[in-house]
């Protein structure tokens, strides 16, 4: 999936935050047993921060400000009588791997009706086979409703589905203020054309580059899929 503001603004927050993990024999511990050991520990007060159960750490801990954060600035080790905690920074790389996609591609959706002609349109019907990477400008404009055209990113061309069904939920109000409302459904069928694949050679490992039956060459499939050569 594609950044979003949300996340943005996540890591923004998350920037001022902990993960504490139980070490030792790990006793059952609350998350008011956790405040209370860094209340103690670094003169905290309460609003200062909150605390979250998390995995696969036991807890994250969201200072409230930076100045309180910088205050327990790096990693930490501390512990009452009855258990003690390792703490660190949070990071949103510390259990990521590392990937890409293997192929650009050019796709043609045909099917999708005016009033859902949007980007979010497209993702939900591609799924997470394409990372979307931008609009054809007739697509973005309105000026060809009949193409739905986009450049985007894929690990395997010949994952891409063919063919879908838009379905569009229609909520009906009910004919009284007591009534429950109608729901239903609109359905689209929508074709979905390569256009166009290439290897991004800077990926794909040297056997996707070498596919004895051309994909990956970059030119364009005439009946959508990609073209032996």
């Amino acid at each position: 999936m594609s950044r979003t503001v949300e996340m943005e603004e996540a890591e923004e927050v998350l920037s001022r935050a902990m993960v504490a993990t139980i070490t030792g024999t790990r006793p059952q511990v609350s998350a008011d047993d956790v405040a209370e050991l860094l209340y103690s520990t670094f003169g905290f007060e309460e609003g200062d921060f909150t605390t979250h159960l998390h995995k696969p750490e036991d807890f994250l801990i969201i200072i409230g400000s930076r100045a309180s954060k910088d205050r327990m600035n790096g990693d930490h080790y501390i512990r009452c009588s009855r258990f003690s905690l390792s703490l660190r920074p949070w990071c949103k790389l510390a259990h990521a791997g590392s990937g890409g996609f293997e192929y650009r591609v050019e796709l043609e959706l045909r099917g999708i009706p005016a009033h859902a002609w949007h980007l979010a349109t497209a993702e939900h019907i591609l799924g997470t086979g394409v990372w979307i990477e931008r609009l054809h400008p007739q697509t973005r404009s309105r000026a060809d409703l009949a193409t739905f055209r986009l450049s985007g990113r894929a690990h395997d061309p010949a994952d891409i589905r063919r063919a879908a069904t838009l379905e569009i939920v229609e909520v009906t109000p009910g004919r009284t203020a007591s009534s429950a409302p109608t729901v239903t459904t609109l359905m689209y069928p929508i074709a979905i054309a390569l256009a166009r694949s290439d290897v991004d050679r800077a990926r794909a490992p040297s056997s996707h580059a070498a596919r004895p039956d051309g994909a990956g060459d970059g030119r364009a499939a005439a009946d959508g899929d990609v073209d032996a050569g």
